[in-house]
């Protein structure tokens, strides 16, 4: 009787070591063991509450430091160089202020020598000197024009008052003239009298007419004088246009010339050069003569994938450590991103820049970045072993008061190292299977092995 007792018992302990085992493995849950009576025997399984805790999820990515400006200096003119000023690693200024306020330029650079540009300039100048003078000769017929006007004018006044004149001595004669025919009809003079009369009459209005022909024909000057006026006036504006025209090709020839010159766009350093003095610039290729960087502040660059894209933001706090540089750590934080994903690598850029007064850092060097991409204060935690996928679905396993289990549906937040953030489904007052959970089935009877001092 003993030895049956004894063989029961072996049993029901090699039982429950096998659930034990078959619930530390991923595969389906193993059935319960059973006891020698045939009743389901519970399994003892530690669990634990939900943690609160402060979440930081962090990423680790490769970057490398840029140039903050780069300027490749390219050729618009077809030359011969002069005469290069600078060599690599040599700093240069760009345009500033001076002391009176005026805008000096960039130092020169490179010298490019144009004879035929220096040609078209002095053409182009004296274009613009023919076309003035053109100009003042407009102007001075636009004079003569007016003066002869003003004549005109003067003399067809002149005229008329003559015309006046003729015509109150016809009136003086007409009137005369009837008088003393009346007188030679009556005898009281005689017919001679009457006679010088009419004659007179009639030289006063050949008189008349031609001063009102003179009138016609001042007036006709007038017309002309306006005309002449009217002419002038256009050919100024004609001449005004060929000024402006012509100054704009002087314009643009002497904004050619000044292609010949390649100044610094900004303060930077020179870090690259590929040209000498004698060398031949074409105006088609796409070679820079030099480039210059600025460099005392950096862009760091970095790719950030999809995974973490959404949660990088300018202000995203980071550390940046160098790999050639030994125990060097500087901080920083997200200055801007591209705010789009590439779709070749499913990647956003975020860019931070770095302060490099003493151009000790250098532009391609390799870095690695520690972005703080979330925070969460006081967060529901549980490790994510605790994490089971069921249906497409995130849950938990979590040991009910009748010491059941019940699978609990969650929804995950960040996650920082071996811990996870729930945002729903859960108080923080549930008693949840941290281990081994592929090993458990919903609904299975256990035996909850609870921390000491809780509840």
């Amino acid at each position: 009787m003993v030895c049956g007792n004894a063989s029961a018992i072996r049993f029901a302990t090699m039982g429950s070591l096998f659930m034990l085992l078959a619930g530390c493995g991923q595969g389906e849950p193993a059935p319960a063991a059973k006891s020698s009576t045939g009743a389901e025997t519970a399994v003892r399984v530690p669990v634990r509450q939900p943690e609160r805790k402060n979440l930081v999820r962090t990423v680790v990515l490769p970057a490398q430091f840029e140039a903050y400006f780069e300027a490749p200096l390219l050729a618009k003119v077809t030359g011969y160089v002069r005469q290069v000023r600078v060599d690599i690693g040599d700093r240069v200024r760009g345009p500033h202020p001076g002391d009176s306020g005026q805008v000096i330029p960039g130092d020169l650079l490179v010298e490019i020598e144009v004879p035929e540009l220096v040609n078209e300039l002095a053409q182009r100048k004296a274009a613009v000197s023919k076309a003035k003078a053109v100009v003042s000769q407009c102007e001075a017929a636009i004079k003569v024009a007016k003066a002869a006007f003003q004549s005109a004018s003067a003399e067809i006044a002149e005229v008329k008052s003559a015309v006046d004149a003729e015509k109150a001595l016809r009136t003086k004669w007409k009137s005369e003239s009837g008088r003393v025919s009346e007188l030679a009809a009556s005898g009281a003079v005689t017919r001679k009298a009457a006679d010088e009369s009419a004659s007179q009459l009639q030289s006063s209005e050949a008189t008349v007419r031609q001063a009102e022909a003179k009138v016609a024909s001042a007036q006709a000057r007038l017309a002309e004088a306006a005309a002449d006026v009217e002419k002038s006036e256009t050919d100024l504006g004609a001449a005004k246009a060929e000024v402006e025209v012509a100054g704009a090709e002087h314009a643009r020839a002497e904004t050619m010339i000044s292609f010949c010159q390649l100044r610094a766009p900004f303060d930077g350093v020179v870090t690259l050069r590929s040209v000498h003095p004698g060398y031949l610039t074409t105006a088609s290729t796409n070679k820079p003569l030099l480039v210059v960087s600025r460099i005392d502040l950096l862009r760091l660059v970095s790719q950030v994938p999809e995974k973490d894209a959404l949660l990088v933001h300018p202000g995203c706090k980071s550390t940046l450590r160098i790999p050639s540089l030994p125990g060097t750590s500087i901080a920083g934080q997200i200055t801007r991103t591209s705010d789009s994903l590439d779709t070749s690598n499913r990647t956003i850029t975020a860019e931070i820049d770095v302060p490099n007064a003493d151009y000790k850092l250098k532009p391609g060097t390799y870095v690695q970045v520690e972005i703080e991409v979330a925070r969460r204060e006081n967060a529901i935690t549980l490790p994510t072993t605790a994490i089971i996928n069921q249906a497409q679905q995130r849950c938990c396993l979590i040991v009910s008061e009748e010491s059941k289990v019940v699978m609990k549906p969650v929804q995950l937040g960040i996650q920082s190292g071996p811990d996870v953030e729930i945002v729903s489904g859960l108080t923080g007052s549930e008693f949840v299977i941290w281990a081994n959970v592929a090993g458990f089935r919903d609904g299975q009877v256990v035996d909850s092995v609870r921390p000491s001092g809780s509840k």
